[in-house]
């Protein structure tokens, strides 16, 4: 195994090459796990991972997971199969059609495993079948910068991502934002960590010109609701960085719309910038990239049509020795620690 820093991306980041998949120890992958926690970006190279092979392998850093449609399925007192198994047969006729639709557009780009089983990996491609349907995920276009479930208190702090067909000539790219926080003045970091933002989803800021299923998965899994959520807040690791998915933002809790636009625009022209930006334009299929989704934003660059990734969203509770509280300020905390508890109760 073979371990080298990626550029840009500040202090963090790095590739590893040269990994045995075929007879990896729990051990090792284990201690990948690990270092990632602490580089927030890590990108392997040529694995030659089949989706299975790669849930398995990511299952093993903690739980998959999608707040969205946990909160539905909590909703409906369901677990996943029996509801999905009971609305195809015509069953909740009373059900909200929002969520009746979320939950459709999402089993349509799900990825079935050789036994007909749908698993915890979206398919992510621009494909589509006979009758124009996409296939999965973000069909089309560019991604512009953002975290997942930005707007959720409650976000999923890991990301992972599988290239598998037709990947070259496309990128996904990183930024990382604690240099960026370590390096300003004490005064200023001080008033980052007083700040807190306004999310709220407006369509066509992460992705422009998606179909109204996409928009909707976009929409539910993003920022269902406005949201109130801290500017700086803790990694899976203990780093302090910004939580800072700037397409969901709306303003800043206590400023007027000119101040609001005036701050954060000042922190995005220092933020984005070439030192702590990496985008990996892909050289061959097969890469597995591991992202950190709560100091660090994601973006892709080229939307070619045949394209084809499987995404998986996850915690790292089982390689982490306390639970994760992204959250230093004692109100997020509280809320955070009782709305997790509410949306897995039912699933414990």
């Amino acid at each position: 195994m073979k371990i080298t820093k990626i550029p840009g991306l500040g202090r963090f980041g790095i590739f590893i090459d040269d990994v045995d998949f075929t007879n990896i120890t729990t051990e090792e992958w284990l201690e990948i796990g690990k270092l990632h926690l602490d580089n927030f970006v890590t990108i392997i190279r040529n694995t030659n991972l089949t989706p299975e092979k790669y849930e398995e392998l990511i299952s093993q850093f903690g739980n998959t997971r999608m707040n969205a449609g946990i909160r539905i399925y909590k909703k409906y007192a369901k677990d996943p199969n029996t509801l999905m198994a009971e609305i195809e047969k015509g069953l909740h006729p009373n059900m909200d059609k929002e969520d009746r639709d979320f939950l459709m557009a999402g089993s349509k780009v799900r990825y079935t495993d050789k036994n007909g089983k749908e698993t915890g990996i979206l398919t992510v491609t621009g494909k589509k079948d006979e009758n124009g349907n996409p296939l999965g995920l973000f069909s089309e276009g560019e991604l512009l910068w953002h975290s997942n479930e930005s707007g959720d208190l409650c976000f999923t702090p890991g990301v992972s991502l599988l290239a598998s067909e037709g990947v070259v000539g496309s990128a996904t790219g990183f930024i990382t934002t604690v240099d960026y926080y370590e390096s300003v003045s004490n005064s200023f970091r001080s008033e980052l960590d007083d700040v807190v933002l306004i999310h709220k989803f407006t369509p066509g800021r992460i992705n422009p010109g998606l179909n109204p299923d996409q928009d909707l998965i976009m929409y539910r899994n993003m920022c269902p609701e406005e949201a109130r959520i801290p500017l700086v807040i803790n990694s899976p690791s203990g780093y302090k960085g910004l939580h800072y998915s700037i397409n969901t933002i709306a303003k800043v809790e206590g400023m007027s719309d000119i101040e609001s636009a005036k701050f954060l625009n000042n922190i995005s022209k220092e933020l984005f910038v070439e030192k702590y930006i990496y985008d990996h334009w892909y050289q061959n299929n097969n890469d597995l990239c591991l992202f950190d989704n709560s100091i660090t934003l994601h973006r892709r660059l080229g939307g070619i049509t045949n394209r084809v990734c499987y995404r998986i969203q996850h915690d790292y509770n089982k390689i982490q020795k306390t639970p994760y509280i992204p959250y230093y300020q004692q109100e997020f905390a509280t809320d955070y620690i009782a709305k997790m508890k509410d949306m897995f109760t039912y699933f414990c």
